[in-house]
């Protein structure tokens, strides 16, 4: 895909960070952009500095846990804007701590939005899209994370994990169709996801989390700087799209190496 003036492209945890930098970054090409975010007043926020492009845009607050919502967000997209081109499942949390001090709650809420809400957007906006016989593209965003298990991060290791294999099985699934897939995995950003922990009613807690202490990366990436890796990726139809494509290669070497041993190889 090649051209988005025109298109319309739907964005889910539109926000802030990333997402917010992708909704600006199609405007910015003459999309029609969808925001979705389950912040209602930062989202209209962000929406207003999308408008400010010049370009079409709405906001739909939408918890992407809930499938009903997500395909609400759908309907309000083809109603607005008459097709959907590009979806990028973006939504994105965040906890810390060892897989087995994790509560029940804690994997409802981070598999709820990392995985759950990427298999809602697939859901509601694919297969309408290979219907409509137009040329598309779906990106999921999965991470760094997603290829290898870093120490403290288990429940989001696990849910970004499972993004990569949705992922490569839904290019798989697409690949004699007109809709290109790319997953996003990020590395470090300049996000909120690491203060972000103001989970939905159904995801609380007795305890409020902790505090994460952020490890800041000496190569942190901004937010605008990922987004256009995502552009030049739908542009060249690229099935991973890496933020630290150096720190990426050096941790997925690391093992792969481990699992060929493993084999003989």
């Amino acid at each position: 895909m090649k051209a988005f003036k025109g298109k319309t492209a739907v964005v889910t945890g539109a926000a802030s960070g990333i997402g917010r930098s992708l909704a600006l970054a199609f405007a910015g090409r003459g999309a029609n952009v969808v925001m979705a975010d389950v912040e209602a007043g930062s989202l209209a926020a962000a929406r207003d500095q999308v408008a400010a492009i010049g370009g079409e845009v709405i906001d739909v607050p939408t918890d992407v846990t809930k499938e009903g919502q997500v395909f609400a967000l759908a309907d309000k997209a083809w109603d607005r804007f008459g097709a959907v081109h590009v979806v990028c499942n973006n939504a994105g949390v965040l906890i810390r701590g060892d897989t087995l001090d994790a509560e029940r709650k804690d994997w409802e809420w981070i598999l709820g939005v990392n995985l759950w809400g990427v298999i809602h957007g697939v859901r509601a906006f694919v297969p309408r899209m290979r219907d409509s016989d137009e040329e598309g593209h779906i990106v999921n965003t999965a991470s760094e994370a997603g290829h290898f298990a870093g120490d403290g991060y288990g429940v989001y290791n696990t849910s970004k994990f499972a993004v990569v294999g949705l992922t490569e099985s839904l290019a798989r699934d697409l690949r004699n169709t007109r809709i290109g897939v790319s997953m996003l995995c990020p590395g470090q950003v300049e996000t909120g996801i690491f203060t972000n922990t103001n989970r939905p009613e159904d995801y609380q807690k007795d305890a409020e989390d902790a505090p994460m202490d952020r490890r800041v990366a000496e190569n942190v990436m901004e937010p605008d700087d990922v987004a256009a890796k995502v552009i030049a990726g739908i542009e060249a139809g690229a099935l991973y799209v890496f933020s630290h494509e150096d720190e990426a290669r050096l941790l997925i070497d690391k093992r792969n190496g481990r699992i060929m041993r493993a084999v003989g190889g």
